[in-house]
């Protein structure tokens, strides 16, 4: 039937194969993993030829190189065996259960190929750049960009151990005025190294920080404004303290701040001392990671705990975790914010239950030009939604303090 899914099906059926596609490359940091998967979908009807939805995911699936096993429902156990297959499960059900799919036959298949490629072009995998960034220590260093190069840059200074795609809504509002990178914590992501490789890498804060260097030297930017978001404040503040002549800006959105002198939430107390049980050794990470099945996205929207999962698919992801946010979470920035004179803007709220908001208010108190925004509400996952408050807020601040030189021509 061909590729042409302009004009051979109408816009209901384009959409829910759209919807499948988008599911499916969000899941691809699961399926990268090697974490092993058995999800338990319902079939459903296969009237007169027409494609189960379970064949549907099939098809989209090989098109998009994403292979997600799935058996009929009551085949093994008989449901999800575990909190990440239930996640996977309830973002995958909603777009099978789609009642523009049920159309589908046999004859299609050349079509909902072709219509998952389409999605694929207009996802957050257009944004990944063709190589990646090698660390002078030997780091690999996915990154994803958007905007014009030659653009005011801004570098997306992220939360550790999460995939690029919890960026998406910043990298997307942003790119029309302005060149947008990020990039995803070193040793997690990918192919990943052997331990033996890992172990010999730097998992320290200022091993993170020459990260965010290295990203920006890869992309060749200039002088660049960094978003520093939740633990991802604090490599964010030792590369704007380390080169004031590569980071024009800052700002810091929730920073976890666990490591300075300062208020912190019970999430924090307990989650810093689990970190450190855990990076002792692989055997206390395996250990501790199987204990915490269940609650690790416990209060985490459905619709990013795809994502915020990342971490805790496999023991040895679990286990490099700890030791790469355990650092951040362990290490005072307070020495180094004298050193950052760059203009910056710190954004917490009165009721983030998270990363403890006296943990900005010191920072800001602390850094020689900062100003300090602190929201009604707001938390760790509603900053990445990069809702229209926020984004005025950072435009707002950066139409302030671009130079004449780093400011868009157009």
């Amino acid at each position: 039937m061909g590729d042409d899914v302009s004009s051979t099906k109408d816009e209901a059926a384009r959409a829910a194969v759209a919807g499948l596609a988008a599911a499916v490359l969000a899941l691809r940091p699961v399926v990268e993993s090697g974490r092993p998967l058995r999800l338990t979908l319902p079939p459903g009807p296969d009237p007169a030829g027409g494609l189960a939805p379970v064949d549907v995911l099939s098809i989209v699936g090989h098109r998009l190189g994403v292979a997600l096993p799935v058996e009929p429902c009551g085949a093994g156990s008989g449901g999800p065996a575990d909190q990440v297959e239930a996640i996977v499960t309830g973002l995958l059900a909603p777009r099978l259960g789609a009642p523009a799919l049920a159309g589908l036959t046999d004859g299609d298949r050349e079509w909902i190929a072709g219509a998952a490629e389409e999605a694929r072009s207009h996802s957050f995998e257009v944004l990944r750049a063709s190589t990646d960034v090698r660390t002078a220590d030997g780091a690999r260093l996915r990154s994803y960009t958007a905007g014009q190069p030659g653009r005011p840059a801004v570098v997306l200074a992220s939360a550790c151990g999460m995939p690029g795609a919890l960026c998406e809504a910043w990298m997307r509002v942003l790119a029309p005025s302005f060149h947008v990178v990020t990039w995803e914590t070193r040793g997690l992501f990918g192919d990943l190294d052997d331990a033996a490789a890992f172990d010999r890498l730097g998992y320290g804060v200022a091993d993170q920080a020459d990260d965010l260097l290295a990203v920006m030297d890869h992309h060749g930017l200039g002088p660049a404004h960094v978003m520093g978001l939740c633990g991802g404040a604090v490599p964010a503040l030792y590369a704007a303290a380390a080169r004031p002549d590569r980071i024009s800006s800052l700002s810091l959105w929730h920073g976890d701040f666990s490591g300075s002198v300062g208020p912190t939430t019970a999430h924090q107390d307990n989650l810093k001392a689990l970190l450190a049980m855990a990076g002792q050794s692989r055997t206390d990470a395996g250990a501790i990671n199987a204990a915490l099945s269940g609650s690790a996205t416990t209060q985490v929207p459905p619709d990013v705990a795809h994502l915020v999962l990342y971490p805790y698919l496999t023991d040895e992801l679990f286990y490099r975790y700890c030791r790469l946010t355990g650092a951040l979470m362990s290490t005072a920035v307070t020495d180094r914010l004298a050193a950052v004179g760059q203009p910056s803007l710190v954004v917490t709220s009165e009721d983030d239950d998270t990363a403890h908001p006296g943990g900005s208010h010191a920072v800001a108190a602390a850094l020689p030009r900062a100003q300090l925004r602190v929201e009604p509400h707001g938390d760790h996952i509603s900053v990445f939604r990069a809702g229209e408050h926020l984004v005025r807020l950072l435009s707002g601040f950066l139409s302030t303090h671009l130079s004449t030189r780093d400011r868009c021509d157009g």
